[in-house]
């Protein structure tokens, strides 16, 4: 699908910061010509507020793409520079409350969620558009996107189900975390009733397994295994989507839109809606890379398929460029490379259904888990080596590192499993329970101005 640039981006859709516009973490409409009273008509209309949430995706893709890998043990920035503060203090555990990447992807996030809301707010009567029920069904899903993405960098935090004014967003409140947990739980399964099992023309829109999957993953995260379970024995059923018989195959941009990818930020290098190099370098020198790191590339050997696309590098002009992320540049836009960034792929649905099986069964989890292993040429692991769920976890916790890599994933996986902290200290650095969540931006703090209704994480100083 290609995002193109909303029409009226100037106007009701134009809050790219949501302290500019306003000055609360609920964006609303400038005073303009067009208005949410006469915008807000026809099937097009939707569609372009829709189209406007996808767009919200790209701002911060960073954080999945770069900042995640830091804060793991993914990679490490050995050496400070000005430019690089926020990044260093996030990958050392140093990160304070006026974080910018914290504070960005707050405003960004919190931005997406106002355009959902407002798609959703002008939905209410209009049940007879053509495409009605995809488009509620997006918009609950992108915005519980955004939602669960919150909870997992920062916590319980506000929760609004409509737009509302910069001084009524001041008095909501930082949720419980049932609250959060129902939101999640009524937006998704209703967006997975709506949305279709396959995609139309537009590949990248999201289907009914996208809504599914991040739904167990949310329950898998409040620890609701058998519910988990449940949305991916529902996703399970949508057989348009599968494991790709080769993990090189799953990353080709020949290839793109296969049957392994369920949820992507998609870019055209061609239509100058392309991006950079990710992960490239000036050397392939291994001993000389710590992005990705010693401790990542660790956890391949050497008959795993999947370990040349971290290990190795394809040279272009003066870079080096990881194997996963490899593209050419574009003939035209010749800065751009044009690779999907996957936020959810089938992988990930075996993968949870071990982990969610594994309270019952290590046997039963095996089979799941062993999917992706066999997949990467690898022998299958039994119970005789995995016995305990202690030694399961741990496995999972290393093949979901190689399966994974560099996607976004590790952190909040090292989290959920139990073995942040082991792991980072392991690789050599100092943190507690409370460097599990970032801190609450100090801006945002200042805007509600009232501890009882927008207060700071635990160990952080505002």
């Amino acid at each position: 699908m290609k995002l193109r640039h909303i029409t009226i981006a100037g106007c009701m859709l134009c809050g790219a910061a949501l302290t500019s516009c306003g000055d609360s973490f609920f964006e609303q409409y400038p005073a303009n010509e067009i208005t949410e009273g006469n915008f807000y008509q026809s099937d097009d209309d939707f569609n372009q507020g829709v189209r406007s949430c996808y767009a919200k995706l790209k701002t911060e893709s960073g954080y999945y793409i770069t900042e995640l890998g830091y804060r793991s043990d993914e990679s490490t920035l050995l050496a400070m520079a000005t430019s690089t503060q926020d990044r260093y203090d996030i990958d050392h555990f140093q990160d304070v409350a006026s974080n910018g990447i914290c504070a960005d992807i707050w405003k960004a996030w919190y931005n997406g969620i106002y355009r959902c809301n407002d798609v959703l707010d002008h939905m209410t009567g209009k049940e007879s558009l053509p495409n009605y029920r995809q488009y509620r069904g997006e918009a609950l899903f992108i915005r519980s996107w955004f939602y669960f993405n919150l909870y997992r960098a920062f916590g319980v935090v506000p929760i609004a189900r409509n737009v509302v004014n910069p001084e009524a967003a001041k008095s909501i409140p930082r949720c419980s975390e049932q609250e959060m947990y129902s939101l999640l739980v009524s937006d998704l399964t209703e967006a997975a009733s709506l949305l279709p099992a396959k995609a139309g023309a537009e590949k990248a829109r999201v289907t009914d397994i996208a809504a599914w999957t991040l739904l167990a993953k949310v329950q898998l995260t409040f620890k609701r295994h058998a519910e988990a379970k449940a949305s991916l024995d529902e996703a399970l059923k949508n057989t348009s989507y599968g494991l790709m018989d080769n993990p090189a195959d799953v990353f080709d941009v020949n290839k793109k839109f296969n049957k392994e990818l369920i949820f992507v930020l998609h870019y055209e290098k061609t239509n100058g809606e392309g991006h950079g190099h990710w992960y490239s370098q000036k050397s392939n020198v291994l001993s000389e890379i710590n992005s990705p790191s010693p401790e990542l590339r660790a956890l391949y050997s050497t008959d795993d398929l999947r370990r040349p696309l971290i290990w190795e590098y394809i040279k272009q002009g003066s870079l080096y460029v990881l194997k996963k992320w490899y593209d050419e540049y574009d003939a035209t836009y010749t800065s751009h490379v044009g690779n999907d960034f996957p936020f959810l792929r089938y992988a990930d649905i075996t993968l949870m259904y071990a982990e969610a099986l594994a309270e019952t069964s290590i046997s039963d989890a095996l089979v799941w888990l062993n999917k992706t292993r066999t997949r990467a040429g690898l022998t299958e692991l039994t119970t005789a080596e995995v016995s305990t769920h202690d030694q399961f976890v741990r496995a999972l916790a290393d093949e979901r590192g190689r399966e994974f890599a560099l996607e976004g994933h590790r952190w909040f996986d090292l989290v959920r499993l139990g073995l942040a902290i082991e792991t980072m200290h392991a690789a050599g650095f100092t943190l507690d329970e409370h460097n599990l969540l970032f801190p609450i931006p100090q801006n945002q703090i200042e805007i509600v101005n009232n501890a009882s209704i927008l207060w700071q994480n635990p160990g952080y100083n505002s």
